[in-house]
């Protein structure tokens, strides 16, 4: 595995300040830690919330929501990330942070996921690469492959500049901007 690009900082919970190694080039935009702080202050006002949930981190990266997610006290994370380096990244960070039992890491596509055999999480994470049409269409693909449910709440990231056009199925509870980041909070309906 080569080097990793940087580090940041998990902000709370059982691992506040431990550090998260960020994957080499340009496959990894981890999300700020103002943007964390103030997503997970959200989530804490808002069912199921972080505490004992289930969550998918898709478009993973560095795996900082997940790890995050972690610190703060979810049961369990999967990691979606079909870059290598990124799955080594998280693979080593989840050694280092001792959640390699509460961490399940996969080299999957939120395009094309593989079917979830267990409950739809709690909680996913979507973080995809800015201006492309992965926020629009993975969380119908998500739904579908049964990673989320009508309890499930699906959080996206993008770019505040290019809103995410949910589909139909999703209703939309809350949208953020934080700079140029624009967060939704949705839910499924089926």
């Amino acid at each position: 595995m080569s080097q990793p690009a940087g580090k940041i900082r998990i902000n709370a919970g059982t691992h506040r300040g431990r550090m998260i190694d960020v994957p080499p080039g340009d496959v990894s935009r981890p999300t700020g830690a103002r943007v964390r702080e103030a997503l997970f202050n959200i989530l804490q006002h808002i069912e199921p919330g972080v505490a004992e949930s289930t969550v998918l981190d898709a478009c993973a990266g560095s795996g900082a929501l997940g790890f995050e997610a972690l610190s703060r006290g979810a049961t369990h994370v999967t990691f979606f990330e079909t870059d290598r380096d990124a799955r080594e990244t998280i693979e080593d960070t989840a050694d280092n942070l001792d959640f390699t039992s509460q961490a399940t890491i996969k080299r999957a596509d939120v395009l094309h996921p593989p079917v979830n055999r267990t409950v739809p999480c709690d909680l996913v994470f979507l973080d995809p690469p800015y201006d492309s049409d992965i926020a629009a269409n993975a969380p119908i693909a998500l739904a579908e492959a049964g990673w989320i449910g009508a309890s499930t709440l699906l959080v996206i990231e993008t770019r505040h500049s290019s809103p995410v056009i949910p589909e139909t199925s999703f209703n939309v509870i809350d949208t953020r901007a934080y700079g140029d980041t624009a967060l939704y909070l949705l839910n499924y309906s089926g």
